[in-house]
């Protein structure tokens, strides 16, 4: 059975979505030094929606969304053929009402390695479970 069976007014519980959020973060261009990284933190307000359940997909400029909180990145620059930069996307709440995406980057290679200019659209939906008791 699937829950267009039931009628209005029946026990069938379901999960609700309770909100639907879409932000973007755009990163600058820049260089890393042979070991070292660099971290930057966009923090967003969103409503608190106490007991909700938060799904995240992350989208890297014109590409596909991806389903989850964290996202890895590799980036090989044509500077020389090793020159390889490292790093992830992570999405998660702080409080109730802030989601912060971290962005972090570290060059693995042993010359200077630069990235390019980077944009991050961001997709939260919350979810309330029901209420059993």
């Amino acid at each position: 059975m699937k829950p267009s069976d039931f009628i209005l007014n029946s026990d069938y519980l379901s999960i609700a979505q309770t909100d639907r959020r879409t932000f973007t973060a755009s990163i600058g261009a820049g260089t890393l030094t042979p070991g070292s990284y660099t971290e930057q933190n966009f923090d967003f307000t969103v409503k608190a929606l106490p007991g909700a359940v938060d799904r995240v997909m992350i989208k890297k400029d014109a590409g596909e969304y991806h389903v989850g909180t964290y996202e890895r990145l590799e980036i090989y620059t044509s500077d020389t053929p090793y020159t390889r930069i490292v790093g992830f996307v992570s999405v998660f709440r702080t409080s109730a009402t802030n989601i912060r995406m971290q962005f972090v980057l570290e060059n693995v290679s042993t010359t200077n390695a630069t990235y390019p200019n980077m944009l991050f659209t961001i997709k939260v939906t919350s979810f309330r479970p029901p209420n059993v008791f």
